[in-house]
């Protein structure tokens, strides 16, 4: 996978459409559908290519290739493949390609793809953007068009529940040959005619860019397009440059040597990466999903997870993304006390599942009963109130580590109070033991739901209030 914290990119092949899962994820996007769980928008595939030579498809998922090798290279975010076929005829053609989201323009996609035959032939490849994409509870895109500018192909659509506008666009740069445009089926493709000579390496260069109506932009199609444009005019190899220069900062800051184990070391070097790929390093109104930018599993929702396992390695290598992360708690602050409200209490109870605002996405029926098939009712969004306890120990833990008290006058301090106050309005005083008690709460361990003072929720419940009460 590779990613630049606006979106995610799956590790597939170019030729791939939605029945091989391909997915563009973009951060913070979501859709509902219906009665369907609402769930992160993929966007169109912009790096959609097919190849034919003498009119038969070039495609692992048609023909066994003679040989096949995939390359992920964690120091640059850049995909690439080798894939050698052999025609019906006996001729072997070599497909190449190499991809990038840019760390340095989040919102620009970049691929070089080469095609080399051994033998005179004729060469018929379609490039464009592929939007009959899949989704697990869509589709999320409706009202197509198709448009042309200058050079660039351009698919914009809406979002079904909202109708928040996303553009996708391509420019392809190398073209020989005649070429003819077609738009059907949410397709948008450039059909490129073109005479291979034998020995010869042809080299092409596509340009993706992504806008959607969550960017500051008065027109998300001609901002893709002007994007697209600029990136063209500078060129595939300056922009992976500039690219791989934000991951060797990166890197600078967080990279940790392990001596004499290899395979320890590339482990963690490449949790590292997908760590680097998901930072919503833009935005303060973002975070990091329980699945990544990988997919729409999970809702794409933001977990007590992002707290409490993956902030400390941003807080000690770059704090500001640590910080970015934290607000997001503060900018959906209304959601948790929504919730709140619903179950009579007061302050914030932190959704267990959230998304955009805050408010929770679980469903009370999330799995169903293995031999008679039906929903069983879940406690996860009820009981789990030790979430709240969490967001306020990473803000302090934030707080403590880098000395940075601007993140409490921002919002920080709200959201321990108000996680305080909600914790107060929950907790029972029992008389004869004079103690305040945690009743019927799930912990940590899902599997043993509504418990009674459970011994994490109780601990994290008592630092907050420590904190929430602490001298200046």
């Amino acid at each position: 996978m590779t990613g630049n914290g606006y979106m995610g990119y799956r590790g597939t092949l170019e030729e791939y459409s939605k029945n091989e899962l391909g997915a563009c994820i973009i951060a913070g996007l979501y859709n509902k559908v219906g009665d369907k769980w609402r769930e992160p928008v993929n966007a169109p595939n912009g790096f959609f290519i097919k190849v034919y030579c003498d009119g038969e498809e070039l495609s692992v998922l048609v023909r066994e290739p003679e040989e096949h090798s995939q390359r992920l290279d964690i120091r640059n975010g850049a995909h690439s493949r080798k894939t050698v076929f052999n025609t019906s005829s006996g001729k072997k053609i070599t497909l190449s390609s190499e991809r990038f989201l840019s760390m340095d323009e989040i919102h620009l996609m970049c691929m070089k793809y080469e095609i080399k035959c051994d033998s005179d032939c004729s060469l018929t490849i379609e490039s464009g953007i592929d939007g009959d994409v899949w989704d697990i509870n869509g589709p999320h895109l409706e009202d197509f068009q198709y448009i042309r500018n200058g050079g660039c192909l351009v698919i914009k659509a809406l979002t079904h529940e909202l109708g928040i506008p996303v553009a996708v666009v391509e420019l392809f740069d190398g073209m020989i040959g005649s070429f003819d445009i077609m738009d059907s089926e949410k397709k948008y493709i450039r059909k490129i005619n073109m005479e291979a000579q034998a020995g010869e390496t042809y080299s092409f260069y596509k340009y993706v860019s992504v806008y959607t109506g969550n960017d500051p932009v008065a027109d998300v199609a001609d901002a893709a397009a002007k994007s697209c444009s600029t990136a063209a005019f500078e060129g595939y190899g300056s922009l992976l440059d500039k690219s791989s220069a934000v991951w060797d900062r990166y890197w600078s800051n967080s990279d940790i040597v392990i001596e004499g184990d290899d395979e320890a070391q590339f482990a963690l070097r490449y949790s590292i990466y997908q760590l680097l790929i998901i930072s919503p390093t833009h935005s303060s109104s973002l975070s990091i999903p329980a699945r990544g930018l990988s997919g729409q599993v999970y809702k794409g929702a933001i977990f007590w997870d992002t707290e409490m396992f993956m902030l400390p390695f941003f807080i000690y290598t770059n704090p500001a993304f640590a910080r970015n992360l934290l607000m997001y708690r503060y900018h959906t602050l209304d959601g948790a006390r929504r919730k709140a409200k619903e179950y009579g209490f007061k302050g914030a109870f932190y959704a267990w599942e959230s998304q955009e605002t805050g408010d929770d996405a679980c469903t009370h029926f999330n799995i169903s009963d293995v031999f008679t098939g039906r929903p069983m009712r879940t406690y996860f969004r009820d009981k789990q109130i030790h979430i709240s306890a969490d967001i306020a120990y990473a803000i302090w833990q934030y707080v403590s580590v880098t000395g940075d008290e601007s993140l409490l006058v921002d919002g920080g301090a709200e959201v321990i109070m108000e996680c305080a106050r909600f914790f107060y309005s929950y907790a029972y005083y029992k008389p004869d033991k004079d103690r305040f008690e945690l009743l019927d709460v799930t912990g940590p361990d899902e599997y043993h739901e509504r418990v009674n003072n459970n011994a994490y929720t109780n601990k994290m419940v008592k630092h907050t209030l420590d904190i929430a009460f602490k001298d200046p």
